[in-house]
């Protein structure tokens, strides 16, 4: 007996000689099974979730990929391609009278086996691109575009007066209303679909010279006693219209977690130009001082639970593939206790450098961070060659000729979770200061006390907001007002004022 099991032991050693289970091998394989989020974006500027048919066929894709979310575009320009809705069906004719793809694709990826997650896409800012108006009278374009006045008129223009960004309409997030309005629409969908997300996209001004909505300068001569037009270089006016911004996103959250607590709420961020290695060169960057979106600043109060930096650049340049890692980098180091996803843009390489984009994203960076995940633009071009896009879905999960290691997404795993939701220790405050004259409490100081202290400030509608809160009992004091409330964890408490 003892012989035999001496002849086994020289046998298995033997067999670890000759085909070891390497460190990497056995490390590859427990990373493979670990959570990480594998989703595409599906646009409606391309076919991909429009009928049926194809949404079948995208639940296939994305099963053979090893994928494991969908995030799906709801909002092209100010329209909205499902039928429980705030804003005008879209004019797109490729959808089917009636047919609602929202739904349609909810149920078949929840249903799926494995379960697929479904994030609801929205573009925030821009509202139309055609000089032909909407048709429906009520499209946001109709209602709030050059045909109103004052506050009513919510397009944004840059410096030199024009109101077209490429061939789009935007609102300008410095009017109050124009703000409020897009929050109900994303809250609409939020409160009557069953989506594990809400997406933000073009949550950001268009350039430094954007931002001149007349109740916009208006807002910001007022707060600082100036009048005239501030330059787009001004470094106060740039520094106002970040706030607008991320007072903009903050309000969402808020707005968002009131209605479904474990509600995933994502923004696709900008990464343009070299990714920064200190603080100094992101707050350079053209990330802060063109699209003036501090998404950084959202990580860190805990604004978002997920950032999707749009790190769309090119392998086989070597400044981009420079740009690219370097981005890559600072992302995984700089997360905050929240999330980030690495945007990959696989539309402007090879199908070959594509998987290697994103394999480096998988990789954790020199102080041992991950990504929580992938985010793979496009779904409809998955390369610049005008390969097959069945090749590249293939090649992420099967061995192929675009890839000679083991395919990135070799297993189906499941996406990650958020522990300040499905365990939260934290909660959140949403109110109001009113006063009886009719005027709107704008920029007014909050004071919040009790387990900890913070000041906050309204925004251009008389609301504030407060996020991560310990739980207990708090005093919000504004001017002469003051109420009592209690802050519970997971929970968004409200709290109104009048002076």
């Amino acid at each position: 007996m003892k012989k035999y099991f001496l002849v086994l032991l020289l046998l298995i050693l033997a067999f670890s000689i000759v085909n070891p289970l390497s460190e990497s091998a056995t490390t590859r394989h427990a990373f493979a099974a670990s959570p990480e989020l594998r989703a595409f974006w599906v646009d409606m500027f391309h076919n991909g979730a429009k009928t049926p048919a194809q949404v079948d066929q995208l639940l296939q894709d994305v099963k053979r990929s090893n994928a494991n979310a969908i995030f799906v575009q709801v909002r092209r320009r100010g329209d909205a391609y499902y039928n429980n809705s705030l804003e005008p069906r879209t004019e797109d004719p490729a959808l089917p009278a009636g047919y609602d793809p929202l739904q349609d694709l909810i149920q078949k990826a929840h249903a799926s086996s494995p379960r697929i997650e479904v994030h609801a896409w929205f573009a925030m800012m821009p509202i139309w691109n055609s000089s032909t108006p909407p048709k429906a009278p009520n499209h946001v374009f109709n209602q709030h575009g050059f045909s109103r006045t004052g506050r009513d008129m919510w397009l944004s223009k840059n410096y030199s007066g024009s109101y077209v960004s490429g061939s789009d309409y935007v609102i300008d997030p410095g009017n109050p209303d124009a703000a409020d309005y897009t929050i109900n629409v994303v809250k609409h969908v939020a409160a009557n679909y069953n989506i594990d997300g809400v997406h933000m996209d073009l949550i950001r001004y268009m350039g430094s010279d954007w931002g001149y909505n007349p109740t916009s300068v208006q807002r910001f001569n007022q707060r600082y006693g100036r009048t005239g037009t501030p330059s787009p270089g001004d470094e106060t006016w740039k520094a106002w219209r970040r706030e607008q911004v991320n007072l903009l996103v903050q309000k969402m959250y808020v707005n968002l977690l009131a209605i479904k607590p474990n509600l995933v709420v994502s923004a696709a961020t900008i990464a343009w130009g070299n990714g920064p290695k200190t603080i100094e060169e992101y707050n350079a960057s053209a990330t802060m001082n063109s699209a003036l979106q501090d998404w950084n600043h959202w990580l860190q109060n805990g604004w978002i639970d997920l950032a999707v930096p749009m790190n769309y650049f090119r392998e086989h340049d070597s400044s981009q593939r420079t740009w690219y890692e370097n981005w890559l980098a600072w992302e995984k180091d700089h997360q905050y206790g929240r999330k980030i996803s690495s945007g990959t843009g696989v539309y402007l390489n090879s199908i070959s450098n594509g998987l290697t984009q994103i394999r480096k994203a998988q990789q954790p960076s020199a102080a041992g961070n991950r990504l929580a995940g992938v985010h793979i633009y496009s779904y409809a071009v998955t390369n610049k060659d005008g390969v097959a896009n069945s090749e590249f879905y293939n090649a992420l999960s099967q061995p192929s000729q675009y890839d000679s290691q083991t395919p990135v997404f070799a297993e189906q795993v499941a996406p990650p979770s958020y522990s300040w939701k499905t365990n939260p220790t934290k909660g959140h405050l949403a109110g109001s200061v009113l006063h009886t004259d009719g005027t709107i409490s704008d920029h007014e100081a909050v004071v919040i006390r009790g387990p900890q202290t913070k000041t906050v400030y309204t925004d251009g509608s008389g609301d504030f907001q407060a996020i991560d809160l310990s739980p207990g009992t708090y005093t919000v004091t504004s001017g002469s007002a003051s109420k009592v409330v209690t802050i519970t964890a997971g929970k968004v408490s409200s709290a109104t004022l009048t002076n």
